[in-house]
């Protein structure tokens, strides 16, 4: 057999990856249909050969934790071998799901970066720690599966590779390296916004017999035009029809970037960093530098623009960002000033900032500083600035800007573009946090069913750990204009909150399956933001489940759930399971959220008292309860019990419906 002349590993292994333990090792890539390779591992050297396909497989021992080792890829004696280094054996996770799992660690945005994450990435230099961040080039596949990856790579979680990266999944694999003491592998898939069904495969909706819903689903798909089989080449069209909009005025508007010109009748105020869309906005800062940080190379920490940016100090082109840079919409901004650009006193920075696709503008950094390059602590804050509209482009002459990201919520395109190419990688479990898109739909419970079942089939693992976040609470998506703190309180109970039925599904999913957790987040929720910023509450919770369900550990990881209930003299009693070192509040004041309902229907919030391992909770307008309820609401801001160990108890309605496992509607 001839040996390859050309040969690759897949894009999933990499230099830094963590391969998981105590499991068989397959090597996979690609060669000439036909050819041969060998790779070399561990001390071993495996030959394979490529199918008709041009695909090889090259298996090895499973090893303990460890490392690192080297994988080195050979074929044809007269081409280079590929060599990949540093790779760790260790534990490997997935953390998929919509936008609570996708929330960075750090971004600019104050409204999207968890609790703490600046402190966080700055101390995260952890070499056991690894990281694939998927989401930063992700991708959808309307007819059929991707066979391999096409992101960053593999990476070690550093200071600057972490700000990007889940928090969840940061603040979760975090907690398991340092508890176990073994290599972590964390992969992120998520993607914001999306449908539970966008991640189930075609195969297994046709194994459930799901005839009209797939019907539905292809005539979905046809109707979306695909992404341009040239992308590169479409977007640099566009570009150049954009560009020519933006060079007519860029001749009219270059004194703006000038110190001297006047922008005194420019905007100010809370919304002048927004951009319309496609369009270019200028920001104007005037600052005053200190004499003696004139004539030194200085660092501009400025934050992160959508899209892209050319920055300009005294009229002196001093950085930009272009489409060149992967996920440019989120680079973090930090522009090296030459020595002698910046002057003693006046200065003017001028930011000009092109938005090429949905909602754009520039998201300062807090704050944003000039300072001394290698003397951080030598800085002046940047705080008045002003800004003006360059133009905005006509989308019907230019058209819009094309994206490789379409019909995410399709189903199946999910499971085809972000899941497929992982599951030739064993991984030792799932972190899951989904289901804001699919709130208050009965049907979730069959789609979660088959997501589960879905990828332990395609993992060949039957009972492969699957651990999710039940939805933090919350009312309505107004972080920047948020209403009354205290508005749930004039809230009456309703008898369906969407979200509330949601967590009810959420929380048949560990009774249905073995190797199956939750992690609650109802107290830990926003009445006004749909993306709760403490992670690390989370993470650690869906570790502490993982450490006992997974690791064994003797280890409280659950809170307080509803067992049953018992009526006294009008009063109901709430029996619980895992109530480990008993009852109390987070505040040490009465539990909240309770409500109770009596037998014309009517439902009423309720006051309620701890006793012994039980609850008691009585309401003054129902005199003969018939059923009970804890947080079954879409928030309340009381949810304050928890066991003695600190988790927090389950919401719970005792009158749950019984979910079935009928075909999906259409």
């Amino acid at each position: 057999m001839k040996a390859a002349m050309e040969f690759c590993f897949y894009k999933v292994f990499g230099s830094h990856m963590v391969l998981q333990r105590q499991h068989p090792i397959v090597f996979s890539g690609t060669a000439e249909a036909g050819s041969s390779v060998s790779v070399t591992f561990a001390g071993k050297t495996v030959a394979a050969a490529a199918d008709a396909d041009g695909v090889w497989h090259a298996g090895f021992p499973a090893l303990e934790a460890g490392g690192p080792y080297t994988a080195e890829l050979r074929g044809d004696e007269k081409v280079p071998a590929v060599i990949l280094n540093d790779i760790l054996i260790g534990d490997v996770w997935m953390c998929s799901g919509q936008s609570n799992m996708e929330m960075p660690v750090w971004s600019e945005s104050q409204f999207w970066r968890a609790a703490g994450g600046d402190a966080a990435a700055a101390e995260s230099d952890c070499p056991q720690l690894r990281i694939f961040n998927s989401i930063l080039s992700r991708r959808v596949s309307a007819d059929k599966p991707l066979i391999d990856e096409n992101g960053p790579g593999w990476a070690l979680c550093t200071p600057q590779s972490i700000a990007s990266f889940s928090a969840c999944g940061f603040f979760f694999g975090r907690k398991l390296m340092r508890d176990l003491n073994v290599p972590i592998g964390l992969i992120s898939t998520a993607w914001g916004g999306t449908d539970i069904a966008a991640w189930i495969s075609r195969e297994k909706y046709e194994q459930e017999g799901c005839r009209e819903f797939l019907t539905r689903r292809d005539q979905m798909a046809a109707q979306i035009a695909p992404p341009p089989a040239d992308f590169k080449s479409e977007l640099k069209a566009w570009l150049l029809r954009y560009n020519a909009c933006r060079e007519a005025e860029r001749n009219r508007h270059a004194a703006w970037l000038l110190p001297d010109y006047d922008d005194s009748d420019w905007e100010r105020g809370t919304w002048i960093f927004r951009i319309p869309v496609p369009g270019e906005k200028i920001f104007r800062c005037t600052f005053e530098l200190p004499p003696e940080m004139a004539g030194k190379e200085l660092v501009l920490s400025l934050g992160t623009l959508n899209d892209v940016d050319e920055t300009y100090l005294n009229g002196v082109l001093i950085g930009s960002t272009s489409v060149d840079v992967p996920a440019c919409w989120q680079a973090r901004r930090v522009y090296t000033i030459p020595a002698g650009v910046a002057k003693p006193g006046r200065n003017v920075l001028a930011v000009v900032n092109d938005n090429h696709f949905d909602i754009g503008g520039f998201t300062p950094e807090q704050p944003v500083t000039v300072a001394v390059k290698g003397q951080p602590e030598r800085y002046v804050t940047l705080t008045q600035w002003c800004a003006e509209t360059v133009f905005t482009a006509d989308p019907e002459k230019i058209g819009i800007r094309p994206t490789e990201e379409y019909i995410p919520n399709i189903p199946c395109t999910l499971f085809n573009g972000m899941m497929y190419p992982w599951f030739k990688y064993p991984v030792r479990g799932v972190i899951w946090y989904q289901g804001c898109h699919n709130k208050g739909r009965k049907d979730y419970y069959v789609h979660h069913r088959y997501l589960i079942e879905d990828w332990r089939k395609q993992w060949n693992e039957p009972e492969l750990p699957f651990f999710l976040v039940q939805l933090a609470g919350f009312s309505e998506h107004r972080p920047e204009n948020r209403g009354p703190e205290d508005q749930w309180m004039h809230q009456e109970p309703e008898e369906n909150p969407p979200f509330a039925l949601t967590r009810e599904i959420q929380a048949e999913m560990p009774k249905l399956y073995h190797n199956v957790g939750m992690a609650v987040a109802m107290d830990v929720g926003d009445q006004y933001d749909i993306h709760p910023r403490d992670k690390k509450t989370i993470g650690y919770r869906l570790a502490c489940e993982a450490e006992r369900m997974v690791y064994g550990m003797p280890i409280v990881s659950q809170g307080p759930e509803f067992d049953r209930f018992t009526v006294e003299n009008g009063r109901v009693r709430v029996f619980f399971k895992h109530t480990e070192g008993g009852l109390c509040t987070s505040d040490g004041k009465a539990p909240g959220a309770f409500a109770l309902g009596g037998r014309d229907g009517e439902l009423q919030w309720a006051g309620a008292e701890i006793d012994g391992d039980t609850v008691l909770v009585s309401a003054p307008g129902i005199t003969d309860p018939v059923r009970v309820r804890y947080a079954y609401a879409d928030y309340r801001g009381d949810c304050n019990l928890m066991n003695g160990a600190g988790f927090p108890a389950v919401p719970f309605r005792s009158d749950k419906e019984t979910y079935t496992n009928e075909t999906i509607p259409v």
